[in-house]
């Protein structure tokens, strides 16, 4: 009788076994808890001292710019922090790791971008531009290409799902022709450094995976270290 037991249950760890072995994987697995990465957790103590050298070394540079340049007169806030929510994050890992698995690619790393806002109320394809003159970042997810670390996006090639190196070089001629323009804001264009091959924008086939528009918030009063007015 135990024998027989023995045998079914054995039998149904079989069965169970072999249908998890044909379900398709995840796109998305939490990693075990290892405790803190060490090497990148930093004190509130050094964060404080941070904030205050950036309060210090580049927000009244920052200030003074921007102020100089407003017609209207206005006082510029630097901008201290972005923000997103936890689900948010969450669904942006899930979601770049999809599409990395779709295209048989490893991401590297995430690169994050110091950017700006464009002094306008709208992008060139339409979109609102949210924080206008405002400081902010954005994210990159990068992989191994030719022996570098380079952010991608996915593109289809042939049918096929294809991660693609965000930057290439520019020939001369468009070098030669964005060198002398000037944006709307009259600010110079600057060709050869970050030239996105996202056909996105314009109606192509390209998946971006680069995240931004988070809330981003200048002092006084709504961050963590300080009221740096």
């Amino acid at each position: 009788m135990k024998a027989q037991m023995t045998n079914r249950l054995l039998l149904l760890i079989s069965i169970n076994l072999m249908f998890f072995s044909c379900q398709e994987p995840t796109t998305h697995t939490e990693l075990p808890y290892e405790g803190p990465p060490k090497e990148n957790i930093i004190s509130v103590e050094r964060a404080q001292e941070m904030f205050d050298a950036y309060s210090q070394r580049r927000v009244p540079i920052i200030q003074q710019y921007e102020d100089s340049i407003a017609s209207d007169g206005s006082e510029f806030e630097p901008t201290r922090y972005a923000e997103y929510d936890l689900k948010t994050i969450k669904q942006y890992i899930a979601y770049i790791e999809h599409e990395a698995m779709q295209a048989n690619v490893d991401i590297n790393t995430l690169r994050f971008y110091l950017s700006n806002y464009p002094n306008s109320d709208k992008f060139p394809n339409g979109d609102i531009v949210k924080y206008p003159r405002r400081n902010s970042f954005f994210v990159v997810p990068t992989m191994a290409y030719e022996g570098e670390n380079v952010g991608f996006s996915i593109e289809e090639v042939d049918g096929k799902y294809t991660a693609v190196p965000i930057e290439r070089r520019a020939t001369q001629q468009e070098g030669n022709q964005d060198k002398g323009q000037a944006d709307a804001t009259g600010q110079m264009n600057e060709a050869g450094f970050f030239i996105s091959n996202n056909t996105a924008v314009q109606g192509g086939g390209t998946t971006s995976l680069i995240l931004n528009d988070g809330g981003v918030a200048p002092p006084p009063g709504t961050g963590d270290f300080g009221n740096n007015n």
